[in-house]
């Protein structure tokens, strides 16, 4: 089956989705390829007796009248109802050794007034801290793309200094530093190794605003599909490409069901050590791919999914759960320091997930292997005991719980075992779109940054290297 395009989308994720409605949008005929059974198969979430659980979108930033959120569905041609979280507390921060719960705010004055009344000691740092990161955002792609064009390129820097490095030089307390950058749970690399810039671009833009979305994954899903469909793109869900020849000048796709599509600009947005394996030899140098083969995993997700009794109801925070205020910490090899994001739906009942970091390898979370369902359960136990132990008006609430994930249930989605592809890491190599094979490159979350505006973000950046080029 030869099927020929102007382009071809590798992956159908949210930044495979963008990058081939705004191929669509100019007119090329676009294909879509997606190993899974459906697009974005990790923002479609599940149901179980009835109630939905979210498993690829929580919150975003920048989603208000006229932020680049807002600006970026509109040109995308997306459907949807962003509505704003809770403004004096859409997180809800428990520090375990010190006992301490703090509300992060929204509003630079509103999260200033709950920082400078936590530690007063610290008021004239983080006023400063805020100015600094305010600033840092005033400058970048993420929030001024829409308004000022030539500063797109501005979102593949990535240079020092850290975030560590940062909140060192404007404060003592650790209490307050593990405050600023408990968020790092929400890209996958730790203080010490993202950018300052990058943790800005990623959580310190939610100090502006949090929004959710009306329907969540399920209708950020079906938005794309509705805008794809309206442009003329063609989506074939079960299509795994598994090798990219290039040859007369064009891109050769193989599907692992005997598909051939073949184009002049291919896009791919698996996960670059996958990408590595199915492209052609000549794609990189040796020693860049040997680079980005040593490049670090994010942690991956072990998750319990639950539902609340009838009647029982939690604020609509979710809830970041340290038990080190060192941050740092929570991405140790080991993970012995168990911390957990808990996120609380706006259903009836009410659905209730409880992430906890883990190490992301094959060698842990090999469902083949016999000991993989007895290491689940185990893992799944002391997580309910921790709840038991440490959140006793929650654990005497839950009616059940329903499920459960690991990082191998990230890989049969994803198709690898990390929650966030690859590090950002600062001081590593950054892998550009470009690669040596004309009309061909590389985009996804691993690229310029997680989430789903991190997403929209490495897609709209490729977008415009291609429209340059042609």
């Amino acid at each position: 089956m030869l099927k020929e395009y102007d382009s071809v989308v590798i992956g159908g994720g949210i930044s495979g989705l963008t990058s081939a409605l705004l191929l669509a949008q100019r007119g090329k005929k676009t294909a879509i390829l997606e190993a899974g059974a459906t697009i974005s198969p990790i923002m479609n979430g599940f149901s179980r007796k009835g109630v939905h659980f979210e498993t690829g979108f929580h919150y975003a930033s920048s989603l208000g009248e006229g932020d680049f959120g807002h600006y970026i569905f509109n040109k995308l041609g997306l459907d949807l109802e962003p509505f704003p979280l809770l403004q004096d507390g859409y997180d809800e921060i428990h520090i375990l050794p010190t006992g301490r719960v703090f509300k992060m705010a929204y509003g630079k004055q509103n999260l200033a007034n709950n920082l400078h009344e936590a530690f007063p000691e610290e008021k004239k740092a983080i006023t400063a801290y805020l100015d600094r990161v305010e600033n840092t955002l005033s400058k970048s792609f993420f929030l001024n793309m829409h308004k000022k064009q030539d500063s797109l390129y501005s979102a593949a820097i990535d240079s020092p200094p850290s975030l560590q490095e940062v909140l060192d030089e404007y404060f003592k307390s650790p209490e307050l530093k593990a405050i600023l950058s408990v968020s790092a749970f929400l890209h996958g690399t730790p203080p010490s190794k993202i950018s300052f810039g990058q943790h800005c671009r990623i959580s310190g833009s939610l100090y502006k605003s949090a929004w959710g979305i009306k329907g969540g994954g399920l209708a950020i899903n079906k938005a794309y599909k509705n805008s794809l469909e309206r442009n003329g793109a063609d989506i074939f869900v079960n299509a795994k490409a598994v090798k990219i020849e290039y040859k007369d000048g064009k891109k050769h796709i193989f599907t692992d069901k005997g598909g051939l599509f073949v184009c002049n600009t291919c896009i791919s947005t698996v996960h670059p050590k996958i990408f590595l394996n199915i492209a052609p030899k000549n794609v990189y140098r040796e020693g860049y791919k040997a680079r980005i083969n040593e490049l670090e995993e994010t942690p991956g997700f072990f998750t319990l999914y639950a539902i609340l009794k009838d009647g029982k109801y939690f604020k609509k925070s979710n809830m970041f759960v340290v038990s080190d205020t060192n941050i740092n910490g929570i991405f140790s090899p080991d993970m012995k320091t168990r911390s957990y994001y808990i996120n609380f739906s706006n259903s009836k009942p009410q659905a209730l997930s409880i992430i906890s970091l883990v190490p992301p390898s094959e060698q842990m979370w090999d469902k083949k292997a016999p000991e993989y369902n007895i290491k689940k359960e185990k893992y799944a136990e002391i997580l309910k005991k921790d709840i038991a132990s440490l959140f006793p008006e929650i654990a005497d609430s839950i009616e059940e719980y329903l499920e459960v994930s690991t990082p191998a249930t990230t890989r049969r989605f994803a198709g690898y075992y990390s929650g966030y592809g690859l590090m950002h890491d600062v001081n590593k190599t950054k892998i550009l779109p470009i690669t040596k094979i004309p009309g061909l490159y590389i985009s996804g979350r691993s690229i310029i940054a997680p989430g789903l505006l991190g997403a929209i973000i490495t897609a709209l950046l490729v977008d415009k290297i291609i429209s340059k080029s042609t």
